[in-house]
């Protein structure tokens, strides 16, 4: 692939900038990695094949290199959550959480821009949070991080559709605000030509504009004390460094720095007026693509301290067949919308209220399924959950078996069990299915189905 002068020329200046090594390497094939879900699989050994384990990702535990690229597509533990394919260089975010936050826990998380779920499911992974909110404002990319989060399998994340503005009605409310906002793209011309096409001056001024704005709501809902994460997948300095001094101008916040190792060939870099520090990565330097995030502690209060009126939830009483599905905890507490069971943690639900009042929320504890005449239709959301009880009669499946149940094929299965079944590979659950005199029934979610067919 070939830069386009103009991009590089814009670059000149930016620290850590060589123009001819970032050439050289949008010449070189894009590092393939993955995260794994601990909830799910603990050695990458059980999940791909050995040789294809590569080195392991130095700033995120859980994180590796593959080889090559396999078929993700044609995976079905990919589709049961046991990994996430996300870019390294974003999975440095870890490395800053998890030095400022040390062996703090109870927090709460907001991932303001969330879409496709990458950095929502590596907080929600983090020992630190008892609850993630992952808000997208974008409709149409919210399908896809409904679709991550749930099969990460994690109760305690909660999704969003609201615009970032909307979020100054709670409050102060969050212990980290992640923006990981939405930018010109250049970070990823190497996996996207397209990007290139369309980059320009004016898209980089127009991004950088919107960011600002993005930023002005979300440092509203950072308690005093809290942490402010920024990032891009841009180089620009407008929307990296510039941004920075932005966030200085508010007089809220003071820049972190962490300790990073040399050896990890991180560019550290400065915003001219305030002197924030900020972290590059530039592809030729590191084992990733073109990335951006600076931390930051609030250290002032805003004018937003107004909590919007929200009500108290309806609770209901543990359902009589709980224990047939899930393994609750004393601290579990139930409530239906209409006749659909969530589960969520006591702790969490003065948040979830304040989210039903103030936000338009599309996901909110863990969804158990339909009620109906005191039994279960369980949802997919279950089959995907962490919580899930061993109770829960299973079939094993093949890999053929599995494809074929995650292309929403008919299947045949021979054997004695009835009702409701999970379906399994490799020990991980994939979904329901439901027997009756002698018929499966295939209920896996259609919009989530393998197209493919070779």
């Amino acid at each position: 692939m070939l830069l386009r002068e103009d991009f590089i020329h814009s670059l000149e200046g930016c620290e850590g900038f060589l123009a001819d090594e970032m050439i050289a390497a949008h010449q070189e094939a894009t590092p393939v990695s993955v995260r794994l879900n601990p909830q799910k699989a603990t050695w990458p050994e059980n999940v791909f094949p050995v040789e294809n384990i590569g080195n392991m990702v130095a700033w995120c535990p859980n994180a590796l290199y593959l080889n090559s690229r396999p078929s993700f597509t044609m995976d079905p533990l990919f589709h049961a959550g046991t990994y996430y394919v996300q870019e390294a260089s974003s999975m440095f975010i870890h490395h800053l959480v998890s030095t400022v936050f040390h062996d703090q826990s109870g927090l709460m998380a907001l991932d303001l821009c969330a879409a496709p779920g990458g950095k929502t499911t590596l907080l929600s992974a983090m020992h630190h949070f008892r609850l993630v909110l992952a808000n997208e404002i974008i409709q149409t990319r919210l399908p896809v991080l409904q679709e991550n989060t749930i099969k990460w399998g994690a109760g305690h994340v909660f999704v969003s559709n609201s615009d970032p503005a909307d979020f100054e009605k709670m409050g102060a409310m969050f212990d980290l605000v992640l923006v990981d906002a939405p930018c010109s793209g250049s970070g990823l011309f190497r996996k996207d030509e397209a990007a290139m096409n369309e980059w320009n001056p004016n898209l980089v001024s127009f991004c950088s504009g919107r960011q600002k704005r993005i930023l002005a709501s979300a440092m509203h809902s950072v308690v005093e004390g809290g942490y402010l994460l920024y990032s891009t997948c841009s180089y620009s300095r407008e929307e990296n460094e510039d941004n920075l001094d932005h966030i200085m101008d508010s007089g809220l916040f003071e820049s972190i720095a962490v300790d990073v190792p040399v050896e990890w060939n991180i560019v550290e870099s400065y915003s001219k007026i305030n002197h924030a520090k900020g972290y590059r990565f530039y592809p030729n330097k590191v084992r990733g693509e073109g990335f951006f995030c600076a931390l930051f502690r609030k250290t002032g209060t805003t004018y937003s301290q107004f909590k919007h009126d929200a009500g108290k939830l309806e609770l209901v009483k543990p359902p009589s067949f709980l224990h047939d599905w899930i393994n609750p905890s004393e601290q579990m507490r139930f409530f239906k919308k209409e006749n659909e069971v969530f589960a969520i943690d006591e702790i969490n639900l003065p948040a979830l209220q304040q989210f039903r009042a103030s936000l338009r929320l599309r996901k909110s504890g863990l969804r158990l399924g339909a009620e109906i005449r005191a039994d279960l239709i369980p949802d997919h959301e279950l089959a995907m959950s962490c919580m899930l009880s061993q109770n829960v009669p299973v079939l094993d499946f093949s890999l053929e078996e599995s494809i074929a149940f995650l292309r929403k094929d008919s299947i045949d299965k021979e054997g004695s069990l009835k009702g409701w079944i999970l379906v399994r590979f490799m020990g991980i659950g994939l979904g329901w299915v439901k027997l009756v005199q002698g018929r499966v029934k295939n209920h896996y979610p259609m919009s989530w189905r393998i197209l493919k067919r070779d």
